[in-house]
Formats: C-alpha cells, sequence, structure tokens
C-alpha cells in the first residue's frame, strides 16, 4: 500500500504542479496567445472559403461571405471570444491541453500543414533520435566510469573524473562543433558538415541509414564529450556517497570482493537517484539544444525554435514552449516513480 499511497500523491501533486506551471505560461503569454488564436481563425477562415468556393460553385458571394463569417465567430466563440475571463480561461486552457496549438504564421511541416502540432510532431522525433541517443551513450558510458572510479576511491581514475567534468562542462558545444567541422569535414572531408541527409538522399533502407549515421556522427560526438565528465562525476558521488555506509563496511569485513560490493550493494541502493538522474537527463533530451542544432543544421526542436524565433512565429514558439514544459513535467513524474519503485522505504510506507 506504500507505493501505491506514493503513486496517487505525486500523481495529484504532478497534475496540479503542471496545471500551475502552464496556468503561468497562460498568463504572462496572453495577449500573445489572444493574437494567435485570431490569426488561426483567419486561417481557419481562409480554407473554410477556399473549401466552399471548390465545393459550392452555385453560392452567391455574398452567401459564402456569410458562411465564412459564422464559421470564424464559431472558433472564436469555441476558445471563448468575447466571454468573461473565466470562462475564456476555461476554454483557452482546455484547447492547449488538447493540442489545438493554431496555425503558423510563416511557418509549415515538410507535408505543406501549417498546424503548429504538426510541424512540432514534424521536428520532434529527429530531435529525440539525435539527443536521446546521445543521452543514452551518455548515461551508459558515464555510469561505468563513475562507478570505476567510486571502486577505485582515490586512484588515478577516481581522481581524474572531477578535472574531466569541469573541462568537458566547461566547453561550449557549438565551439566543439565547429572545431569538429573544421577538422572532419573540410579538413579531412570524411563526415558531412551538417543536415539530417544528402541530397539527394540516398536509395535503400541500408544505405539511407549508413547516411543517417554519418550525418549524426559529429553533433552526436559534440553532445558526448561535452556531457559524459559530468555525468560520471555524478554517479561517482553517488556511490562514493553509498560506500561510506555502514552495510558496506560490514559486508567487506565478510570477505567480499570489491566488485561484488559495488555492485550488489552499492549500485542497488543507489540505484534510485541513478535512475532519478538518467531519467531526468533523457526527459531534457526531448527539447535539443538551440545551438548545437543551429551549428549542425539539424531539423530538430531546436533548429525549429530558432527559426521561430527568427520569423517571429509566435504561435510555433508558444507552442513548442507548451509542449516541452509538458515533456519535462512528464519526465520528472516518470524519474518519481521509478525512484519510488526501487526504493523499498517507499514500498513500505516508510
Amino acid at each position: 500500500m506504500g507505493y501505491a499511497r506514493f503513486i496517487v500523491g505525486k500523481t495529484i501533486s504532478y497534475v496540479l504542479a503542471l496545471f500551475g506551471a502552464v496556468s503561468i505560461l497562460y498568463v504572462a503569454l496572453f495577449p500573445t496567445m489572444q493574437k494567435v488564436i485570431e490569426a488561426s481563425a483567419d486561417e481557419a477562415a481562409s480554407d473554410f472559403q477556399r473549401t466552399l468556393i471548390k465545393g459550392h460553385s452555385g453560392l452567391s458571394l455574398a452567401q459564402i461571405q456569410a458562411s465564412v463569417a459564422t464559421y470564424k465567430a464559431s472558433y472564436l466563440s469555441a476558445f471563448g471570444f468575447n466571454q468573461p475571463f473565466p470562462v475564456k480561461y476555461a476554454l483557452q486552457m482546455s484547447n492547449l491541453f488538447q493540442f489545438h496549438l493554431g496555425s503558423a504564421f510563416f511557418l509549415q511541416a515538410p507535408n505543406g500543414s501549417k498546424q503548429v502540432i504538426d510541424i512540432i510532431v514534424a521536428y520532434l522525433p529527429n530531435t529525440i533520435l539525435l539527443f536521446t541517443t546521445g543521452t543514452l551513450l551518455v548515461v551508459a558510458v558515464g555510469a561505468i566510469l563513475g562507478l570505476l572510479a567510486a571502486r577505485s576511491a582515490g586512484g588515478k581514475l577516481d581522481r581524474s573524473i572531477p578535472i574531466i567534468a569541469i573541462i568537458h562542462s566547461s566547453l561550449p558545444t557549438w565551439w566543439i562543433g565547429f572545431i569538429m567541422i573544421a577538422y572532419f569535414a573540410y579538413s579531412l572531408n570524411i563526415l558531412p558538415s551538417g543536415g539530417i541527409s544528402s541530397v539527394p538522399a540516398p536509395t535503400g533502407l541500408i544505405a539511407h541509414f549508413a547516411d543517417l549515421l554519418s550525418h549524426m556522427t559529429l553533433p552526436l560526438a559534440s553532445f558526448f564529450i561535452v556531457n559524459v565528465g559530468g555525468f560520471a562525476y555524478v554517479i561517482r558521488s553517488l556511490a562514493v556517497s553509498t560506500m561510506g555506509e555502514d552495510f558496506v563496511t560490514t559486508a567487506r569485513a565478510r570477505g567480499m570482493t570489491e566488485n561484488r560490493v559495488l555492485f550488489r550493494h552499492v549500485l542497488r541502493t543507489a540505484s534510485p537517484s541513478i535512475a532519478t538522474q538518467s531519467i531526468l537527463a533523457v526527459a531534457g533530451s526531448f527539447g535539443g539544444a538551440i545551438t548545437t542544432e543551429v551549428v549542425f543544421r539539424w531539423p530538430g526542436i531546436g533548429y525549429l525554435t530558432f527559426a521561430a524565433i527568427t520569423a517571429n512565429d509566435l504561435p510555433v514558439i508558444v507552442g513548442s514552449t507548451f509542449i516541452l514544459t509538458v515533456i519535462l513535467f512528464l519526465g520528472l513524474y516518470i524519474g518519481e516513480m521509478t525512484y519510488g519503485l526501487l526504493d523499498p522505504r517507499i514500498k513500505t510506507g516508510d
């Protein structure tokens, strides 16, 4: 029952926290959102007018204009226009949580759609492909390095991990990216300088996959270099703090090998914190990185955000901010659930 109560309590708190965060976003961007909704209504009315002209050529101009005006008024009423603020707030928040994010001013999805949700859905998988893959590599290698450093506390690897973490974390990803582009793309000419595929794109599944890997190599390497040291240091610190516990001393006194102590006792005890750190890193990877995606011309959510800011495309900016907020809270929630699942104290209600 302890874990069940934990789930219920955390679910309620995170739903309320997400609702509160989106409410703050809504209030802060209220004038902008009204402009976005009005512009989306105009776009929807124009589409409706074109449909009427094509499908009902017998209608007079006055009938078409009346129908379009009625349609636009209906569209705006669904968002609470000309309603008191509480009604407007409720309707617009409801549409926001249903991912009705309106139409973009200038940008569009590869299939030509100007719906913000379609644009984000088209770009988000590319960000997940690059940064989630990179984050998983950082988590795997960083965890191994951190645990090995903790096992040999005071040794060369243990002393080098903090230095590596400081140096790597201090290096801007865009600077590493420029260096790698200059050397591997232009000096050696063995890897592409940017983009997600060659032009024209290769045919065949294997050729397409190889081309994708070649385009991923430089941004993936840049992301890995900057982040692996810091994550290794975090894991090392968690493991070292756990190795100072009494049960570890008892296990050593019983004659257990260091590997068995590390992987059977230390890792098991530190696993809730390690899992939480890993899940948060993966959730954060969904947001991408504007500088990295711009430097490597990687068509992900960061590149989309940069393009939207450059073009002053307010619907896309608001929509991507909302989507990333939801993703962040979902990652935090999954991290809490994993922590509760791995921590025996929560299962027993302690």
